[in-house]
Parts: C-alpha cells; structure tokens; sequence
C-alpha cells in the first residue's frame, strides 16, 4: 500500500511541474526567441571618406611659374593625343573586316569535324602493294568483304558496276578488301564471278579488324577526295545508295 502512495505523489508531482512549464512557456515563450542579426551591406561598414582632392578651379593654393609651364605641357600632350585618336579612326566609322581572314577561320572550324580515315598498304591479286593514299584526290568507295558472306556475294556484284562507272568519270574508284580469307580462296572467287575491281588481300586482318574495327561484313566506307570520312555504310547497301551517297560527296552535301 505504502508504494503505490508513493508512485502516486510522484505521478502528481511530475504533473504538476509539467503543467507549470507549459503555463511558463505559454505566456513568455515568444521572449524567448533569438533573432539572428540583419546582415550589413558592405557599404554602410565602410566608413565615410571625404574627397580630399580639390574641384578644378577652386583650389587656394597659388599657382607658380614652374606649375605653370608643367599644366601648360600636358594640355599640349593631350592636344596631341586627341589629334591623333580623331586621325587614326573616325567614331562612326566601321572597322574593315579581311575576308581572306574570315575564311580561314571558317576553313579552322570545319576542320576540328574531319575524321582523317587511316592510310594502309595492301597486295593486290598480283601480288602489287596497293595504298589508300595512291588514290588521294578522288572519292573512294573502300567496301570490306568476305567470300563467305552471301550479303557481299550479292553486293560486290553492284560494287564491280559502280566501280567501272566512277571509272569512266575519273573522279572516284572501289577498292574491295577482302579480310581474313587466303589469296587462292578469294582468286578463285573473283574468277567465277567476273571480279575486275580492284580487290585487295588483308589475310591477317589488321587493316579491316585492326585499322577500322570491321567486324562484320559487308561494311562501306565512303571517303572523300581529302582522305576525310564522309560516310559509313554498315551491312548491303544497294547500287542506287552507293551511286547517291558518291554524287552527295562529290558536290561536297550534308548527310541527313
């Protein structure tokens, strides 16, 4: 009996301070408060600075001989000057813009956006070294195939076409590089088939997988007269394609 009369004084004890702190808070909780500081601007910090230099013309010094003949010295080099300034250009006047210079820095910026493909050297079928760069100066059709592949089988077909057309135009040529693939397999394949394109041998890959990543086939590469990349074909492209794509490189046209 005795512990429960103690639990409850305690009980009514602790209410009652509650109660208290509450009726405290209510009343003078707002006094409480602390408002943080309004931020100063820099310029009421800064102390006020008089100007210590006279105005011009109300200055009560006296003026000697020696000051004089210093003021007098610069008035005529500002004369001088200003002469000058209104000699050399007129204030309405535009400056001349070269357009030789204007040129140049368009000729800059289009070529940050060039992708200069990778030269390599080849044999041909008769045992020749062939390079890209011998055809520098004309657009070239570089296709990648394999004789195994039926997509190139139908697609060098239209290749050999185009290639005696850009021929007969004289500003372009199909160079044909067969990858992986030995020099009797791919002779063998372009003597059944009519082949008279130029067909080059990358037996062991490394232009088609190592200079250009050719993976799969068959994949074109369309470059322009410059060495510069102007398209990529990946997979068959038809003959009409080929022949749109090489007239678009040859007018210098945006792909879209």
């Amino acid at each position: 009996m005795r512990k429960y009369t103690v639990l409850i004084v305690l009980v009514a004890a602790f209410a009652a301070i509650f109660a208290a702190a509450y009726t405290f808070y209510d009343k003078y909780g707002g006094q409480l408060a602390v408002s943080p500081p309004a931020p100063v601007s820099p310029a009421s910090e800064q102390p006020a600075v008089e100007d210590s230099v006279p105005e011009t013309g109300t200055s009560d010094s006296t003026s000697s001989p020696e000051n004089d003949a210093n003021n007098a010295a610069n008035d005529t080099g500002d004369e001088a000057i200003g002469e000058n300034e209104s000699e050399g250009t007129d204030g309405d006047s535009t400056v001349p813009v070269d357009a030789n210079d204007t040129e140049s820095r368009d000729t800059e910026a289009s070529d940050e956006y060039r992708i200069i493909v990778p030269d390599f050297t080849l044999k041909d079928l008769d045992g020749n070294d062939v390079s890209l760069s011998d055809y520098s100066g004309k657009i070239v059709v570089l296709n990648f195939w394999a004789t195994w592949c039926i997509y190139c089988a139908e697609e060098i077909q239209d290749l050999n076409i185009l290639d005696r057309e850009l021929r007969d135009a004289g500003d372009a040529v199909v160079l044909a590089v067969n990858a992986d693939e030995p020099y009797n397999t791919v002779s063998r394949f372009v003597t059944e088939n009519g082949i008279d394109l130029e067909v080059l041998l990358d037996e062991d890959g490394s232009v088609s997988a190592g200079l250009y990543g050719v993976v799969s086939f068959p994949n074109t590469y369309i470059i322009n007269d410059d060495g510069s990349l102007y398209a990529y074909i990946p997979g068959r492209a038809g003959i009409d394609l080929m022949r749109k794509v090489v007239d678009m490189a040859r007018n210098n046209e945006p792909l879209r």
